[in-house]
């Protein structure tokens, strides 16, 4: 195995949050059952790196919010410009004209 390879853990919760010596200790878990959970793994954060790893995680998750809005809105107006080209050819024919009435 490489080095240089991560271990990764699947987390659907934050289990626990504690406080010592300077350091933050978040228990990440998984939901096993409707209402227990098994922790996976816990991160070890310097009080004084907390707030810069959240804003970090934050700033990515607002930018592939971002990505995914403006690809859903790229993919919504590739869906409509058909139909507006129909309605402006539409609106560029000529109207039929009406029968006259009978006197």
């Amino acid at each position: 195995m490489s080095e240089d390879t991560l271990d990764e853990h699947y987390v659907e919760l934050v289990s626990s949050v504690s406080h010592a010596n300077g350091v933050f200790r978040v228990t990440l878990g998984q939901q096993v059952e409707a209402s227990t959970s098994r922790p996976v793994t816990r991160l070890y954060i310097p009080a004084n790196q907390l707030q810069a790893m959240l804003r970090g995680i934050a700033d990515g998750a607002n930018e592939i919010r971002e990505k995914l809005q403006s690809q859903a809105e790229d993919a919504a107006s590739d869906d409509t410009e058909p139909a507006e080209d129909a309605k402006d050819m539409a609106a560029k024919k000529p109207a039929a004209k009406k029968p006259a009435a009978k006197k």
